[in-house]
């Protein structure tokens, strides 16, 4: 015995054209996600994108960049890769991640725990010993989960632990990033 089943004819286009195929909504997302990434490319020729110090503190760069929270509880991922110089080998090159709402207050971001000072030795720490001038690249990793929906402005600081030389972040001429990536959470 044979069955027979009649379907209307469907056009598989049609179809296709009733299904959004556009953005998900965020809440739906799963945990994990990357909600967004901003970024910002250091680049250009000269000492545009140079930030030089001797100060024991810690002073602002020119690397940062913006980003508006979704979520409250999200956790931001903030990765940079830039160029360093020394040109003294009694102290420490520090660089640091600070954070501002709405582009004001800077704090430094700190991992669970952390102080904010100048003990900790921030997201590096560099120094060469037996040279006069040293050049090399940075690999900046830190997360921070700024518990708001503000604006932030996440910007890179350096100091030189011993003052009396200085100490560079960024090089005429190359191509460096600071990236940002919110991850639901």
């Amino acid at each position: 015995m044979a069955i027979i089943v009649n379907r209307p004819e469907q056009d598989l286009q049609e179809k296709l054209n009733q299904i959004d195929f556009g953005t998900l909504d965020y809440d739906k997302m799963p945990i994990g996600s990357v909600l967004q990434t901003r970024y910002r490319v250091q680049g250009g020729s000269g000492a545009a994108n140079e930030s030089e110090t001797s100060s024991t503190s810690y002073q602002p760069t020119t690397f940062q960049v913006d980003i508006t929270p979704i979520f409250e509880n999200s956790l931001m991922v903030i990765t940079a890769t830039p160029n360093i110089k020394m040109n003294g080998s009694t102290g420490y090159q520090t660089i640091a991640l600070f954070a501002g709402y709405d582009s004001q207050d800077y704090f430094q971001v700190l991992p669970s725990g952390g102080t904010a000072s100048n003990s900790p030795h921030g997201q590096g720490t560099f120094r060469f010993t037996g040279v006069s001038t040293f050049w090399s690249n940075a690999s900046i990793l830190q997360m921070h989960r700024p518990q708001t929906t503000r604006p932030i402005n996440y910007k890179l600081y350096q100091r030189n632990s011993a003052g009396g030389f200085v100490v560079r972040l960024g090089e005429n001429g190359s191509d460096e990033y600071m990236m940002v990536q919110e991850i639901k959470q």
